[in-house]
């Protein structure tokens, strides 16, 4: 038996872990992508509630005006 050459068993197993170690590298960039999508979607939802309570202001002064009681 000659030892020099890998069983294929190892060749099998070697090309197994590269195909392996390709999608754990493609995993990790969509977990980054997902956590930078999360900072993002935090960020709108805070810029939201900020538009929401401003129409709420600008409402409130358009009932004021349309009731006559301008200040």
């Amino acid at each position: 038996m000659d030892y020099s050459d890998p069983y294929p068993a190892d060749s099998e197993q070697f090309m197994l872990i590269e195909h392996m170690a390709g999608q754990v590298e493609k995993m990790e960039i969509s977990m980054q992508d997902m956590m930078s999508n999360t900072v993002n979607i935090q960020r709108l939802q805070k810029d939201v509630e900020k538009i929401l309570s401003d129409i709420e202001k600008l409402k409130d002064k358009q009932r004021t005006f349309a009731n006559g009681d301008v200040k």
